[in-house]
């Protein structure tokens, strides 16, 4: 005799659904290492998704914004400064 399962959609079981997925996603965390174990990012889940949603909206919100105003975009590095003792090498002919 073959049993029958029915599955009803209602609002119980949709807010249980999303109630199991967001204890899901804030239990997990994101690791990022290389095969050897050095770990380069060891965030929570829920921090990654939302930095991955958020960064290339405003990312793009900021290219718009330089398209259509005067703001300049500049990506800066420090380098750390160079020791002072410099030698000079004569070079003759």
């Amino acid at each position: 005799m073959a049993t029958k399962t029915t599955f009803n959609i209602d609002s119980k079981s949709i807010t249980s659904v999303f109630e199991k997925a967001f204890k899901t996603i804030q239990d997990s965390k994101l690791k990022v290492g290389t095969p050897s174990g050095k770990v380069y990012i060891h965030i929570s889940l829920i921090l990654a998704i939302i930095i991955a949603v958020i960064f290339p909206v405003a990312l793009i919100l900021l290219l718009v914004s330089t398209l259509f105003s005067s703001i300049n975009i500049a990506i800066e590095k420090e380098m750390p400064e160079t020791s002072m003792k410099t030698q000079m090498i004569e070079l003759n002919k």
